[in-house]
């Protein structure tokens, strides 16, 4: 798991490029309900029902106060499968933007990288990754956001 984050930590900074000072200002985002986490490992559950809700949902806190360019999104898979992987951002008027929703393909252990850009004059609370699919229920993976400026 370690060896996971520390290369998350490389590839977000990769993802956040554009100077060098840019790279070192992304920071990754806290899972939110996650004790102070920056990734989570989770185990794709079973499609939602209405008595019983799907894990596929996973939300990042963004720091109030900071604006940032863009967010990044680092979804690692542990067994291959076809991923349905969707990126929102929330804001706290209720509302969202779907700044990602594709069907993608991965190997095993290989990670694919999403990012999205915020509204002109509106910064979100929270960052949600939606990874799932029946197809691939069952399978292992880990995500991680980073903000950048």
């Amino acid at each position: 798991m370690l060896k996971w984050l520390g290369t998350t930590m490389v590839i977000g900074a990769m993802v956040c490029l554009g100077t060098s000072a840019n790279a070192q200002s992304c920071r990754l985002l806290r899972v939110v309900e996650g004790k102070g986490a920056t990734s989570v490992a989770k185990k794709v559950s079973a499609a939602s029902t209405p008595l019983s809700p799907s894990n596929w949902n996973t939300d990042f806190a963004v720091s109030s106060g900071q604006r940032y360019r863009y967010y990044a999104a680092t979804i690692r898979a542990k067994n291959k499968g076809n991923y349905n992987i969707q990126m929102n951002l929330k804001y706290a008027n209720r509302t969202s933007d779907k700044v990602y929703d594709s069907k993608v393909s991965l190997k095993d252990n290989e990670a694919v990288n999403v990012s999205g850009s915020p509204r002109l004059n509106a910064e979100p609370y929270q960052i949600n990754v939606v990874v799932g699919g029946i197809p691939v229920t069952g399978n292992a993976y880990t995500v991680a956001v980073s903000a950048c400026p």
